[in-house]
């Protein structure tokens, strides 16, 4: 047999080592496409994809976490986005983020999950080099809701949960520039002072007037008409606002609050104590420049409601 030629010894082994490097490179790629197909899956935001028959081609592990569809549940429902915007006319908008122009900036979209939660997104639109778009979203509904809930705190009065006094002077003044505008009928504004509620105070101690305060907010609260507004003032005195209502309305909430509060004494440590109210009632006229020309003559009327007894309302007549 004749022993191959030298040449052909070389080509054979270069067939190898080009073999060999072809394994290795191939090696190489899947190691790469594995690691990126980690990224894709475990990374902490959510990543998806819409073809231009609106099917879903990528949906990672975070919007499965996220919006409670599995990854083979929305690649099998023929208009997902359907899904997460309801609405038509949202969900087109949505559409043209995603078309032949991507929006990159990050924008906020309310999607819905599959437990019906409205969602806080920021989405960013890529476009990849084969033309597809892949959409990047950071979740921020939490972050959302601890904005929100900061700046419900901001304007409320921790411990009767009635506004604070910048909110009530807030809607009051906001009150005075509808008015000016025409806006609405007629509004009146209801000033209320707990009756001698420093002797409270002084028998039951802070913690004590505290409960009493929140007794007395909860009675008012089931004694007002919705779209009306409380604000605490300070210490025991508060403000009612109350919208497209003359003083024959205000007198008519002082009697039933004076009234629920003789039937509903406050608990305070055991004991049922009973409360008092006394209020000053003011309508807004033409000419108020600010909330202080208001707030002048309900405080008034209050100082009148006190000198004549306490326990009563007083309407203001200048």
């Amino acid at each position: 047999m004749q022993s191959p030629l030298p040449h052909d010894d070389a080509r054979s082994q270069h067939a190898v080592s080009d073999a060999a490097e072809l394994e290795l490179e191939l090696t190489r790629l899947r190691d790469v496409v594995a690691q990126y197909e980690a990224l894709f899956q475990t990374a902490p935001v959510l990543i998806n994809a819409f073809g231009p028959d609106g099917r879903c081609t990528l949906w990672n592990e975070a919007c499965e976490r996220r919006f409670g569809w599995s990854e083979a549940e929305i690649k099998e429902c023929r208009d997902p986005l359907a899904l997460f915007y309801p609405d038509p006319q949202v969900r087109k908008q949505v559409i043209d983020t995603v078309g032949p122009q991507p929006s990159r900036s990050f924008r906020e979209w309310h999607p819905r999950a599959r437990s019906g939660e409205r969602l806080a997104v920021l989405w960013s639109n890529v476009r990849l080099p084969d033309g597809k778009v892949v959409n990047i979203g950071m979740d921020m509904t939490e972050s959302r809701r601890t904005e929100a809930a900061l700046a419900w705190m901001a304007r409320v009065d921790s411990l009767t949960g009635c506004w604070n006094r910048a909110e009530i002077l807030k809607r009051l003044e906001d009150r005075l520039a509808a008015a000016a505008r025409g806006e609405g009928g007629p509004n009146t504004a209801l000033m209320l002072d707990l009756d001698h509620f420093k002797q409270v105070n002084d028998r039951y101690g802070h913690l004590g007037g505290d409960a009493a305060l929140r007794h007395f907010c909860e009675q008012l609260r089931a004694c007002m008409r919705d779209g009306d507004s409380i604000g605490r003032l300070g210490g025991e005195e508060f403000l009612v606002l109350l919208a497209d209502a003359d003083v024959d309305a205000a007198h008519a909430i002082c009697a039933r609050l004076r009234m629920s509060l003789r039937q509903h004494p406050a608990d305070i440590d055991g004991a049922a104590v009973a409360l008092s109210v006394s209020g000053g009632i003011a309508r807004f006229v033409e000419g108020d420049a600010s909330a202080s020309d208001v707030l002048r003559r309900a405080d008034s009327a209050l100082y009148q409601a006190k000198r004549a007894g306490r326990d009563c309302a007083v309407e203001y007549r200048g």
